[in-house]
């Protein structure tokens, strides 16, 4: 006993099958699958002269009547309307003492971004001995025009089969499986559909009018529905809190040599997104797309696009010496599936240029030949200092004022409990949730040292809002406590945040003040070092030195532009 996987690779990228209604299928179900394995039993290499199964399969065929798969690997999928087109195919007669040809309609499907999977976690050997040469004999799952090729292959399951679950548990994912019979309910189908005959002469005489093409018979007969429940994103271990993995780099200008302007990242940003999607096609991963089947959960993060000016850039390990006025950051969420990720990659690589507006020169990309780590991403801080962040150019809140006690800073806080909401305890929808997420962000040590909002504009930062919630971008400093390392680069509420370097009393000095007070932080920045503390390091320059500083009015003006 071991574990064990079939795997299935559809080479057109389209999966064509259709459930008992007419509707197309997002990917075979177990129960197609077995039908399949039936169907090559009786036709493929391992069947006798006369289609009789062989005793090791047959043996086979009734172990998976009893035992459903533990597991799915379910790659993103996407619809494919196919419209009006249509296929010409020989229909095996022949009309007019020629073969006839008739258009056929090319259905509905799916397309499929990967491998689709069924696991077991213990399968008897010969069992996977006996399903490794039925693969070999299917020719396609579904329809005629979903050709697969199929294989016994080590596979993660990203469903897991629910044992207990019942008609009424919410969620998950649905799908029919072989129940014990259902090997004998297929055959029987097919006697009725072809019953032997002996040949005769009259049966074989031609006919012009003939058609080969017979209905098959169905049945629901031996069929039961299985739950299977997502596989939440693994939490990772205490040292390691990004829920970004890898960052891809695009050095850009917007196509004259100056850098992208704050109020017009996010527009480009969405030219960038939109040209990443045209170019993958039919098939985009929801990560991409943000668009979910129903009933799926949402992970807290998906690919982000952020725009970063030269100043920030110096402030990572890409280092100093790129002589360009900005970049592109292509962050991957640390659960991304390596097959999302492929597709990704794949379409990135020989993007050189990025359309905007037509009145406007096209963007110049040119791409950093390396994949960066997100947990490594900032430079390490100088010792004796401690590590902020603020959003560049702005962030924005994602939920409007809640009833009660509920400050800006709530807003903010709440955002990163979006962003780590696959790794805190689960919080119920609504504005109960909304604090259960504040409340233990802050107990991970976080907190609003200052923000600042930005009034001028404030839909250019902003592309698509939440019904009801009206954009209000604003800039901060921001403690995330134990959330993130201080190496990490992150991205939440419309930003991407990079790191400020304050001196290790920051909290004694600033946060005094109380959280909508500058009082703290005026000192701070208009005081200077003391006592051979470290001063804040900022986007534009550094104040590291002793006797070197910030004031606030810089900052202010930093916090409008450059961040």
């Amino acid at each position: 006993m071991a574990p064990a996987s079939v795997t299935a690779h559809f080479p057109l990228g389209v999966y064509h099958g259709h459930a008992a209604d007419g509707s197309p299928e997002p990917f075979p179900s177990p129960a197609r699958l077995f039908s399949a394995f039936v169907s090559a039993s009786h036709t493929g290499g391992t069947a006798g002269n006369d289609g009789q199964v062989a005793p090791d399969i047959d043996e086979a065929l009734t172990w998976l009547e009893n035992h459903p798969p533990h597991g799915l690997h379910i790659p993103s999928t996407a619809p494919v309307q196919s419209g009006n087109r249509v296929a010409y195919r020989k229909t095996g007669t022949i009309e007019k003492n020629q073969p006839k040809t008739a258009a056929k309609a090319i259905s509905d499907g799916y397309a499929i971004n990967g491998e689709i999977g069924w696991i077991w976690d213990d399968m008897p050997d010969g069992v996977r001995d006996a399903l490794s040469r039925l693969c070999e004999d299917v020719p396609c799952l579904g329809e005629m025009d979903s050709p697969v090729v199929m294989s016994i292959e080590t596979m993660e399951a990203n469903w897991r089969l629910d044992p207990t679950a019942t008609a009424f548990t919410p969620g998950g994912l649905r799908v029919q499986i072989p129940a014990p019979g259902r090997t004998r309910v297929l055959r029987e189908l097919h006697s009725q559909s072809r019953p032997p005959k002996a040949p005769t002469a009259s049966a074989d005489r031609f006919r012009p009018s003939g058609d080969s093409v017979r209905a098959f018979p169905t049945s629901e007969e031996c069929l039961r529905t299985a739950r299977y429940a997502e596989v939440g994103p693994l939490r990772r271990p205490d040292g390691d809190h990004s829920p970004w993995s890898d960052v891809l780099i695009f050095l850009a200008d917007d196509g004259i040599g100056r850098e992208i302007t704050p109020e017009r990242r996010v527009s480009w940003c969405v030219a960038f997104h939109r040209a990443l999607v045209a170019r993958i096609g039919d098939g985009a991963p929801a990560l991409v797309t943000g668009r979910y089947r129903e009933g799926l959960t949402r992970p807290a993060n998906r690919l982000a696009i952020q725009y970063v000016p030269a100043s920030v850039l110096a402030q990572s390990v890409v280092g100093t010496e790129l002589d360009v006025p900005g970049a592109f950051l292509i962050m991957l969420p640390s659960d991304v599936s390596d097959d999302d990720e492929g597709v990704v990659l794949r379409a990135l690589a020989g993007m050189t240029r990025l359309n905007y507006r037509r009145d406007e020169a096209p963007a110049r990309l040119r791409p950093v030949g390396e994949v960066f780590d997100a947990q490594g991403f900032w430079r390490p801080p100088a010792q004796g200092t401690q590590r902020l962040w603020s959003p560049t150019p702005v962030a924005v809140p994602e939920v409007t004022r809640q009833r009660g006690d509920w400050s800006f800073e709530d807003a903010i806080i709440l955002s990163l409990g979006f962003v780590w909401r696959d790794r805190l305890d689960a919080a119920p929808k609504g504005t109960q949730g909304y604090r259960s997420l504040v409340a233990q962000v802050r107990e991970r040590g976080a907190g609003v040292m200052w923000r600042h909002r930005v009034t001028r504009n404030p839909s250019l930062y902003a592309h698509k809002m939440p019904k009801g919630v009206t954009a209000q971008p604003y800039t901060a400093l921001v403690s995330v406590g134990d959330l993130l390392g201080d190496t990490e680069l992150a991205a939440w509420a419309g930003g991407c945040w990079y790191r400020l370097i304050c001196p290790p009393n920051w909290r004694r000095t600033c946060w005094g003040g109380g959280h909508d007070s500058h009082r703290g932080l005026r000192r701070l920045l208009r005081g200077g070092p003391r006592g051979g503390e470290a001063a804040v390091l900022m986007a534009g320059g550094s104040a590291e030195a002793p006797g070197d500083y910030w004031d606030l009015a810089r900052a202010d003006r930093c916090a409008d532009g450059c961040r």
